[in-house]
């Protein structure tokens, strides 16, 4: 997804891996704890412990990126309420070469009301605050290029809306003055977007993340 909407994506991520080249966690647009693309780096054999023991319940850098807004270091987060817990999952990834990092968490585009974290890690050294300034505008490019509705433009979340509330294609077009046509290539670009097989598991997609209903908020 990222690829098409930002062009540029590969550049960043050569950036980022000069700042946290253990790995990282890039997560956008959450809503209802879900984000709408979510990618991760970071060694498969840590991920999937993590994955399976449910870490991300006890995990002190994403109960900070929930509740807070900037920029930190892993080091200055506190453990909070599960402190065992914390120090547990912190200890655990240090096994991984994770034992360094920083996040970014942030609210998105202007008047986004999803949330946006982009976290890494690295085994050498604590990061740098040019570094950390760093990951936030690589944060900040990748969201505002993105934007809230997965590099969706309002006629093509039109169309899918119209179209999840039984609209045919006709129907569609008669009702936004514009031809069939317009209607068949906003759906079909909405499905490329969205990686959907068809319009009607494109529409799925778009309900299931939030997309052209009332939009919950993190």
């Amino acid at each position: 997804m990222l690829h098409k909407i930002l062009p540029d994506i590969e550049k960043l991520e050569t950036r980022l891996r000069t700042i946290v080249p253990a790995g990282y966690m890039l997560a956008l647009n959450i809503r209802h704890l879900t984000p709408e693309f979510f990618k991760s780096t970071y060694p498969s054999d840590w991920v999937t412990i993590y994955t399976e023991r449910r870490y991300v319940l006890f995990d002190p850098i994403v109960a900070w990126a929930r509740f807070s807004i900037g920029t930190t270091r892993w080091s200055e987060i506190p453990t909070g309420f599960s402190r065992a817990a914390g120090l547990h999952i912190l200890d655990h990834a240090s096994q991984f070469g994770l034992n360094y990092g920083g996040v970014v968490s942030s609210r998105g585009p202007a008047g986004s009301h999803c949330l946006c974290v982009l976290s890494g890690a690295r085994e050498d050294r604590d990061l740098r605050a040019s570094e950390l300034i760093s990951m936030t505008a690589i944060l900040e490019e990748i969201a505002d290029a993105v934007g809230e509705h997965a590099g969706l433009t309002e006629v093509e979340l039109e169309a899918l809306r119209d179209l999840a509330a039984g609209l045919t294609h006709n129907e569609i077009a008669d009702q936004r003055g514009v031809s069939p046509a317009t209607i068949k290539k906003r759906l079909e670009r909405a499905r490329e977007v969205l990686g959907a097989r068809n319009a009607v598991h494109a529409v799925a997609i778009a309900t299931r993340r939030g997309l052209i209903f009332a939009d919950p908020t993190f």
